[in-house]
C-alpha cells in the first residue's frame, strides 16, 4: 500500500445499483466503495464510468457541458464536493465517457491530465506553507527522520482488510501532523563533515517538524503554517524531547486553538497526542510498533494518544459506524473527523502502514473541514 493519499480520475465500472429509499427517480451507484446518487435508469452494473472523487477541480469548459445553465447542481469554485440529495450522501460524480468522448479499450485508467482534472489544494496561510508545491526545497534534513505522509481513503481499498481480519481502529483527530525524534547525527553541509571527523559532532540529535519539512533544520523555518514555530513550542510544552529515547520517533497530532477551523477540542493550549512510534533497530533500520505496542508505549512515557475505540474483527458495518459521532478524544467535539483502521499485527516487511482512513460523512457535510483531513 502506498504511503501517498490516493487523488485520481479513472475509468472504472459501476459495481451495483441499489434504490434511493427517498426518491422514486435516483439510484445509488457504487464505484470502488463510493457511493454516488444517479438519476434512475441512466447506468446499470458493469457500465463504465469516469468517476471525479471529492475535492476535483474542473476545468472550465468541462464544467460548463456537465453542468448546463438549467442544471440544479452548481459547483462552488469549479471543486466536487459531498452533497446530500434528498437525505443520502452523494460523494463524487460519475460522467459517461461517451458524452465527453472519451474512449479506451481497457478501464483503471487515471484520466486527471487528459480531463485536466487537479485535486483541490489549500490556500496559502500567511507566512507561507512549509514543503507547499512551488517552495524550494533544501536537502539538508536527516535522512533517518521519515515522513509519516498520508493514510488512504478505504473506499478506495474496500477489499484492503478482510473480513475478520484483526484490527485496531482510532479516531483520526483534526490537526497538523507532527513529527519529532532523537536519530543519529549525520552530517549535511562541509562544516558538519568536518566536526564529525575532529570528533566534535554529537552521536544522535533532537529533530522535529511538520509532515512535509524537518523544521529543526532551521533552513527550511520561514513562518510556515502559523506565525510562530506551533511545532516546537508544543513539543517543548509537553517536554517531548526529555521523553524520548535515543532511536525513538513520535508521530501525532497538534490540536487545539487556531489549528482547525471549528475544531479546537475544548482546549486553551496546544496538545500534542501521539498515534504512531518508530523504533531503531540493531540493524539500522526504523521500524513501527505496532498498535498495541504503541499504546503501551504512549502508557509507558506518558503521552496522550488518539483514542482506541476498537479491537476485534474487521467488518465494513463496524468501520462506518465508529466513523461517525461526536469526539471520543473531545466529546464537546460534536463530530468526529473519522477513523483510522490499522492491522493489529502492524506493518508489512517494507516499512509500509497496514492501515486506512475512513472519513465521517457529516464532517464532509461542512464545507470547510474538507481542505486538510
Amino acid at each position: 500500500m502506498s504511503s501517498e493519499t490516493t487523488f485520481k480520475v479513472p475509468l472504472t465500472k459501476i459495481l451495483e445499483l441499489s434504490p434511493h429509499s427517498n426518491a422514486d427517480r435516483l439510484e445509488l451507484a457504487r464505484v470502488y466503495g463510493f457511493q454516488v446518487i444517479v438519476p434512475k435508469g441512466v447506468y446499470k452494473p458493469g457500465d463504465d464510468v469516469i468517476y471525479v472523487p471529492i475535492d476535483s477541480i474542473l476545468p472550465k469548459d468541462l464544467e460548463e457541458a456537465l453542468f448546463p445553465p438549467d442544471a440544479k447542481i452548481k459547483l462552488h469554485n469549479h471543486r466536487v464536493r459531498q452533497i446530500r440529495i434528498r437525505g443520502l450522501a452523494s460523494q463524487g460524480m460519475l460522467i459517461n465517457p461517451a458524452e465527453i468522448g472519451v474512449t479506451f479499450k481497457r478501464t483503471e485508467v487515471d484520466l486527471r491530465e487528459q480531463l485536466n482534472i487537479i485535486k483541490y489544494e489549500p490556500p496559502a496561510r500567511p507566512g507561507g506553507i512549509p514543503g507547499a508545491p512551488g517552495q524550494k526545497k533544501v536537502k539538508r534534513d536527516n535522512p533517518n527522520f521519515h515522513k509519516y505522509n498520508g493514510v488512504d481513503n478505504i473506499k478506495w481499498f474496500p477489499n484492503f482488510f478482510k473480513e475478520d481480519e484483526e484490527v485496531v481502529i482510532q479516531e483520526k483527530l483534526h490537526g497538523t501532523n507532527c513529527r519529532a525524534g532523537i536519530l543519529p547525527y549525520v552530517p549535511r553541509t562541509l562544516w558538519q563533515r568536518i566536526k564529525k571527523w575532529f570528533g566534535l559532532a554529537p552521536p544522535y540529535e533532537n529533530v522535529y517538524g511538520s509532515n512535509n519539512v524537518e523544521i529543526s533544520s532551521k533552513h527550511n523555518w520561514n513562518g510556515g503554517w502559523y506565525s510562530e514555530d506551533i511545532y516546537g513550542a508544543t513539543l517543548k510544552r509537553w517536554d517531548v524531547f526529555y521523553t524520548l529515547k535515543r532511536g525513538e520517533v513520535v508521530y501525532g497530532e497538534i490540536v487545539g486553538p487556531k489549528i482547525q477551523k471549528n475544531y479546537e477540542y475544548g482546549l486553551d493550549e496546544l496538545h500534542f497526542v501521539l498515534f504512531d512510534v518508530k523504533v531503531l533497530q540493531a540493524d539500522g533500520k526504523l521500524e513501527y510498533l505496532n498498535p498495541e505496542e504503541v499504546e503501551i508505549f504512549a502508557k509507558a512515557r506518558g503521552f496522550e494518544m488518539v483514542p482506541v475505540l476498537y479491537r476485534g474483527k474487521f467488518t465494513q458495518e463496524v468501520a462506518y459506524k465508529l466513523s461517525r459521532g461526536a469526539s471520543v478524544y473531545a466529546p464537546v467535539q460534536k463530530v468526529r473527523e473519522g477513523v483510522v483502521i490499522k492491522s493489529r499485527f502492524g506493518y508489512d516487511g517494507s516499512g509500509s502502514k497496514r492501515a486506512l482512513k475512513y472519513i465521517n460523512e457529516d464532517y464532509l457535510d461542512k464545507a470547510d473541514n474538507t481542505d486538510y483531513h
